[in-house]
């Protein structure tokens, strides 16, 4: 538990910014772009997204995954140098896609022009990400935060810029993500080369690095299929307006809540998986439950916060002409980027740790393909929220089997007495917020019940002691304390 604390603290400045810039995202763009261009900038980001994931998010896998038994082994500068060199060959299939995009979007000009840009993206991307991933295996905390904050902080102030200078539309954002992504592919591929050197390739390993991080390329699709393809749909039956007020309540609540499962398994994946080299799959369970703990004590009340203040936080985050259809998405919203995260940021460890990638792979064809189709059957019938339900209920079948399969490789718990005392001061949290008064000024009633519903939550998690909560935070007093008395004697 100590060393997950001092994780979560090292980790805690690039999810802030993350948080910051995700909400910054929605506030600003939404207010820059019209409905239109913002919703094809969401689908140009989900393609983007896509072709990445599909041909290069593989190699990033398994860069993270053997980086922990080459370091063990001392064979880290070979690791670097297949690693980069696998970067090469899987940009070979990123630009055959790309090519087909640009074909198929030929009598589109508008989605035309931000193709460029991913020509460039999609190369540093890879490197950055893959530098990244062995930084945070290799727990090199402070590393792994300064380049991802320069990136993301970088991206959002050039896309602002460009997007408040005018003539750049639905592209100013994506031209802000290639600008930063750039800096950080070449400072940070420059490192993999460094570190590489007296490493060369091992063709068993790209063999290896291939088998598994293929399957999680694959099984990343499917679950971006879960959170992606709706927006094509909704495009086709609905309109561009529709999917930009469907991407606005999914930046203001999945993301959200998908950045703090992210934080957790940031902070404490890394542990399991060292538990699971040393010590193997009994130690690697342990660890793993102070994982479901931290997801627990982080993630749920976040869901909940962002259901109860739906409203005041659509009028504050939103431009107004997407404002109204966004605010009813934003609850069902945040509880699928709560299924989503657990999903993605703990259930799929027990595949990951057992090199089981392809399996789980096949799993979430189950939900991708049942998303699709309740799309198909629903958007047509009662329009935008028809897409809102479907991915509500295929992310939580998606979590339900992914547990169910997993268990057969490694068991990941979850603790149910703390989920209860979790749900308990949710519940505690909703009274609170209920009973206060809705306000004319909606910045303040978004403060007064953030902020006394997070109060409400506090106090209730540490009397009940849920996930160890009150131990957690006494440690953290104790340390704090620690180092004002020691600064204050020097």
């Amino acid at each position: 538990m100590p060393k997950l604390i001092k994780h979560l603290f090292g980790y805690l400045p690039v999810n802030l910014v993350s948080a910051l810039v995700a909400f910054g995202g929605v506030f600003v763009f939404t207010r820059l772009l019209g409905p239109e261009e913002y919703g094809r900038y969401a689908l140009a980001l989900s393609t983007m997204h896509l072709m990445h994931t599909f041909t290069l998010t593989w190699v990033e896998a398994a860069g993270y995954r053997f980086n922990g038994e080459a370091e063990a082994n001392g064979t880290l500068s070979a690791h670097y140098r297949t690693a980069l060199t696998l970067c090469l060959v899987s940009l070979v299939p990123a630009f055959l896609v790309l090519s087909i995009v640009w074909f198929m979007v030929a009598k589109a000009p508008e989605f035309q022009a931000i193709l460029p840009w991913l020509i460039i993206l999609l190369p540093v991307s890879v490197l950055a990400n893959l530098a990244l991933q062995t930084h945070r295996a290799s727990q090199r905390i402070r590393r792994f935060s300064a380049v991802e904050i320069g990136r993301t902080l970088g991206g959002f102030i050039v896309g602002v810029g460009l997007a408040l200078m005018g003539g750049f539309g639905a592209a100013a954002p994506l031209i802000g993500l290639t600008v930063s992504f750039a800096v950080a592919g070449v400072t940070e591929g420059f490192w993999l080369w460094k570190n590489s050197r007296g490493g060369r390739l091992v063709p068993e390993n790209a063999k290896r690095y291939l088998r598994y991080g293929v399957p999680i390329s694959a099984a990343l699709v499917l679950d971006l299929i879960l959170s992606a393809s709706d927006r094509f749909l909704i495009a086709f039956f609905l309109d561009e307006a529709a999917v930009g007020a469907y991407a606005a309540g999914y930046g203001v609540a999945d993301k959200t809540v998908l950045m703090l499962c992210a934080w957790a398994g940031m902070a404490a994946s890394p542990l399991v998986m060292e538990a699971f080299e040393t010590e193997g799959r009994q130690a690697a369970e342990r660890e793993a439950r102070t994982m479901a703990q931290s997801i627990m004590l982080i993630a749920i009340p976040a869901a909940a916060g962002i259901a109860l203040t739906a409203t005041p936080l659509a009028n504050v985050m939103i431009g107004e002409e997407l404002r109204e259809q966004a605010r009813h998405i934003i609850p069902w919203i945040a509880i699928a980027g709560l299924f989503n995260g657990t999903l993605i940021h703990y259930f799929s460890e027990s595949f990951q740790l057992a090199h089981k990638t392809a399996e789980r792979a096949m799993i979430m064809t189950i939900p991708a393909i049942a998303n699709v189709i309740l799309n198909i059957v629903l958007l047509p019938r009662i329009g935008l929220m028809g897409a809102v339900y479907a991915t509500v209920g295929c992310y939580f079948l998606g979590m339900v089997l992914l547990r169910l399969f997993g268990r057969r490789h490694v068991v990941l718990p979850v603790p149910l007495l703390d989920l209860v005392k979790v749900l308990v001061s949710c519940a505690a949290m909703a009274g609170v917020v209920r009973l206060m008064p809705d306000l004319e000024w909606d910045l303040v009633e978004l403060m007064l019940k953030a902020g006394f519903g997070a109060a409400a939550y506090a106090l209730c998690v540490a009397s009940l002691d849920a996930a160890g909560a009150r131990g957690m935070a006494l440690k953290v007093i104790s340390k704090v304390r620690g180092k004002l008395s020691a600064s204050s004697a020097a």
